[in-house]
């Protein structure tokens, strides 16, 4: 069953049987939802070892310790990992905040998450504990898809966009590298911050040397968007999958925070990017989406977010 945290200005539905899931990111004065829904597919659980994809129902997933499946140091990862489609337990919940917490099946980790609504903002916290006697290799990012629209801009603060892989030339060749967000192809120029309508477009792209630990997505005709925050210290880059109808005929994009470049787990290991989990150790990444609507701005929003940044989230 969902729970759901509320406030005066914000709506949010968790799904703790799947992963801890946040399904639903609600500006209350608009009823504009920010967050996907798969069309075809509804919530349900699913087996730790199945295809992610198959049974993606949209929100915003977290992913740990890979985003892409691999099989590394003797076992077999699914995509975004072993936590996404567990049942997570609750440990304290009120009018609008939530923590749950879940033991890793592979990894000997115990992950808490701890999701709160201040004022126009989702604050997320997600702590991983290595319970184990060695090291643990590990990805951690967030996974975020985002229910846009044609027009929509993407804000990145990047300067360098790296194509991953995509099914057309006009979305680049995969290992090109660009000056974010003017991409030259064969095929023409594009601009990646532009949404485009639906049509046979996807793309995987890494946006990278960031200036800032933030992004945003606007939607300038309903005059709306939401920033979001993460730790660039520990997420030096982002994961782009941009889905215009061409995968699957799902249109959304997905706007991921990573701990690692490549975000493959044997990849990142064999490049020297991955991140190590000490035994006994606890890493905390801390994110926050804010939501705006006219007469506010991007501009506006990220004045007020900057100055509250010596405000500390809450820690476990």
């Amino acid at each position: 069953m969902p729970l759901t945290l509320r406030n005066s200005n914000i709506e949010v539905s968790v799904l703790p049987g799947v992963g801890a899931k946040i399904f639903d990111l609600i500006d209350l004065r608009s009823g504009q939802n920010f967050l996907w829904h798969n069309p075809r597919v509804a919530p349900r659980p699913y087996p730790i070892d199945a295809n992610f994809d198959n049974y993606w129902c949209g929100g915003w997933d977290d992913g740990f310790p890979t985003c892409e499946p691999c099989h590394y140091n003797g076992e077999q990862y699914p995509n975004l990992g072993e936590l996404r489609s567990l049942d997570w337990s609750v440990e304290a919940q009120q009018e609008s905040s939530v923590t749950l917490s879940a033991f890793g099946p592979i990894s000997a980790i115990r992950a808490q998450k701890r999701i709160t609504l201040q004022d126009l903002s989702l604050e997320m916290e997600f702590a991983i504990e290595n319970l184990g006697f060695a090291g643990i290799d590990y990805l951690w990012g967030t996974h975020p898809a985002y229910a846009v629209e044609p027009g929509c801009i993407i804000h990145i603060p990047a300067r360098t966009g790296i194509v991953g892989h995509t099914n057309d030339p006009s979305l680049g060749t995969p290992g090109q590298r660009y000056s974010w967000p003017a991409l030259e192809t064969s095929a023409g120029s594009r601009d990646m911050s532009i949404v485009p309508s639906s049509g046979k477009y996807f793309a995987g792209h890494y946006a990278t040397d960031l200036s800032a630990g933030w992004y945003a997505v606007e939607y300038p005709e309903r005059g709306s968007g939401v920033l979001f925050e993460f730790p660039l210290e520990l997420c030096p880059q982002l994961w782009l999958w941009l889905t215009y109808g061409g995968w699957r005929g799902h249109y959304t994009a997905v706007i991921e925070p990573w701990t690692s470049y490549p975000v493959t787990l044997a990849d990142a290991v064999a490049a020297g990017t991955q991140r190590v989990l000490q035994s006994g150790e606890q890493v905390v990444f801390q994110t926050r989406a804010t939501l705006w609507r006219q007469p506010d701005t991007l501009q506006s929003t990220l004045k007020l977010v900057n100055a509250k940044s010596d405000r500390p989230l809450r820690r476990f």
